[in-house]
């Protein structure tokens, strides 16, 4: 049975000393790891080992016995005598991820993919300076004189980690200032149509004249207000939405209750409703008023795509439950979502509609991703739109 690999063998494996070099093995480990004195055959080795651009270092017993110069510009050297405990100033979230990593090597089991973790640095900039450093390492099992040991090969990506920061608040903000240019384009014509009237208030009032027309002024002066109230209303749901009472519900109950609220409206308007619920319970935790709300949304979205139809009007609700979710599906014969805006439907203040704020599906999709679901659209068998939400059994 093949043994352990060796220091020199592990550098292979991570690409730091080519496989051509593998007949240099004496006793390099040892040269490397204690600074003695090597052989012309190993000096090469060494040099790949002490100058590599990738932190190295070996790990055995749970403390650091060996780092090449790039490990030791940032941890710090081995002192002779003293090995340093290798979760030393680790993050206290990453340390059980390292110690993972670490035992499963030790069992022959290294993770492939590697480990990130978060290293507190004491900065020498200024003295007592703490800074927060990322780090991608990988490992490899070796054998160091006579007892197994981890070879470590480890990335400064604080840098990258920066990046994606910056990248993300770009978007928050990206998103932010898409949500404003909505409420603004929202409230800014219930807020003309206020200005107006109160002009025209203001002029009857200076001719003491016409207090019926004063009335009608003040009643749409209201109108345009409660508009400008809905959709802060809205945003305010949207940002940020109540918290689900999750309980132990049958989710066929929620669509019943949004199928019952909009029975008259659908039947007025001409649709054709059907059902496929499962036959008995699916049991799953959910907030039953929320799902309500989400199943009573989409439903009437279908019904207002289906507005101006003359005939042929179609929605069917159905539930299932696959693998450890349940699923309900709201599909309709209207006129469907082009394959370009399926995303974009639940982005907020996207919509379609010219009497519609768009902000609907956006909640819809955040109430069902607070239960730990998802919900998507795709194109229907009766021809339209069909949206589907996904909860998981036990969130």
């Amino acid at each position: 049975m093949r043994g352990k690999p060796s220091c020199d063998e592990s550098l292979i494996q991570a690409g730091e000393l080519e496989a051509g070099d593998e007949a240099r093995r004496d006793d390099t480990c040892t040269g490397c790891v204690n600074g003695g004195t090597l052989g012309k055959g190993d000096q090469y080795f060494r040099d790949l080992v002490e100058n590599s651009p990738t932190g190295i270092s070996i790990i055995q017993d749970d403390k650091v016995v060996y780092r090449n110069p790039e490990q030791q510009s940032i941890f710090g050297p081995v002192a002779q005598g003293c090995c340093p405990v290798i979760y030393d100033r680790v993050h206290p979230d990453d340390k059980d991820k390292l110690f993972e990593m670490i035992r499963s090597t030790l069992s022959g089991h290294a993770p492939r993919a590697g480990i990130e973790f978060r290293f507190i640095h004491l900065s020498g900039e200024t003295v007592g300076e703490l800074e927060m450093k990322w780090f991608y390492c990988r490992s490899n099992l070796i054998e160091y004189e006579g007892k197994p040991a981890v070879l470590i090969n480890m990335m400064d990506v604080t840098r990258e980690k920066e990046t994606q920061r910056l990248l993300n608040i770009k978007d928050r903000m990206s998103s932010l200032g898409h949500v404003a240019a909505g409420i603004s384009h929202e409230i800014r014509n219930p807020l003309s149509v206020i200005n107006v009237y109160l002009d025209n208030a203001e002029g009857l009032l200076e001719r003491c004249e016409d207090s019926e027309g004063m009335r009608e002024i003040l009643e749409n002066i209201q109108t345009a207000s409660s508009k400008i109230e809905s959709v802060i209303r809205r945003v305010m749901d949207f940002s940020k939405p109540s918290e689900p009472n999750l309980l132990r519900i049958d989710i066929n109950k929620p669509v019943e209750d949004a199928l019952a609220l909009s029975f008259v409206t659908l039947k007025k308007s001409g649709i054709e409703i059907s059902t496929d619920l499962a036959d008995g319970p699916l049991p799953c935790l959910g907030d039953s008023q929320l799902i309500t709300q989400v199943i009573l949304n989409l439903v009437t979205n279908a019904a207002e795509a289906m507005k101006s139809m003359d005939a042929g009007k179609k929605i069917r609700v159905a539930s299932s439950r696959k693998g450890g979710s349940v699923v309900v599906s709201v599909a309709d014969s209207g006129p469907g979502i082009q394959s370009s805006l399926a995303k974009k439907i639940f982005e907020p203040f996207f919509t379609t509609k010219t009497d519609s704020t768009g902000i609907g599906l956006s909640l819809c999709q955040r109430i069902i991703n607070d239960h730990g679901g998802a919900l998507s659209v795709s194109p229907s068998t009766l021809g339209g739109a069909e949206f589907t939400l996904t909860i998981p059994v036990n969130t």
